[in-house]
């Protein structure tokens, strides 16, 4: 199921990045005549469309983890704390998605969302220092048999992802709304497609 989700998270992160890259300021006059300068997206897009493509992804990842966790725990071909590693790692993308598209469709409050990045990038520091602690004890071969290890490091890039969100909505860093674009669809290449593609591919045969 990971290798499924991270393509739907890869092209999502990279879409949600685009449509919010290339800004330009727009000077417009509110009610009292007063002069206002606003960043408006370079490439317009309706809110409702970017809402649905986000429910659509998160509904796929929480339903079908919800729907595939049974099997996989049934079928005993992963360690059991491996596919629950599969199934956090997929809910917490799930609502965050939910709750982006949701933002998009009524204008939440985002300072909810930045606290629930707080617990998600914890939980990816665990997770992280976890795979690292299984990778110094590989006595094997190979860069992808070395599952401790590329775990680690994809929990650090997940990492960031949440972190842009505590930055941008608890600590108002202005500049996050330059950044955040690239940082989503840097970590939609290389964190979520890329490995998407090895899972499902079978080079990265154990999560697969």
């Amino acid at each position: 199921m990971l290798g499924i989700a991270l393509t739907f998270v890869g092209i999502i992160l990279v879409m949600n990045g685009i449509l919010f890259m290339a800004k330009a300021r727009v000077k417009t006059k509110n009610e009292n005549g007063q002069e206002l300068e606003t960043l408006v997206p370079l490439i317009v897009s309706s809110p409702k469309s970017i809402a649905f493509f986000n429910v659509i992804v998160g509904a796929i990842i929480i339903v079908g983890n919800f729907i595939l966790l049974p099997g996989e725990l049934a079928a005993e071909s992963l360690p059991r704390h491996i596919v629950f590693q599969n199934a956090a790692a997929g809910l917490l993308f799930g609502v965050t998605y939910l709750f982006i598209a949701g933002n998009f469709l009524f204008k939440l409050d985002m300072r909810p969302f930045a606290w629930y990045s707080v617990g998600a990038c914890v939980f990816s520091i665990i997770m992280a220092v976890a795979g690292f602690r299984d990778a110094a004890n590989f006595e094997g071969e190979g860069f992808f048999n070395n599952h401790g290890l590329i775990l680690g490091f994809l929990w650090v890039i997940w990492f960031f992802l949440w972190f842009t969100g505590v930055l941008q909505f608890i600590f108002k860093v202005k500049a996050m709304e330059k950044i955040f674009p690239w940082v989503s669809i840097g970590i939609g290449v290389i964190g979520a497609f890329v490995p998407a593609m090895l899972l499902l591919l079978g080079t990265w045969p154990l999560l697969g």
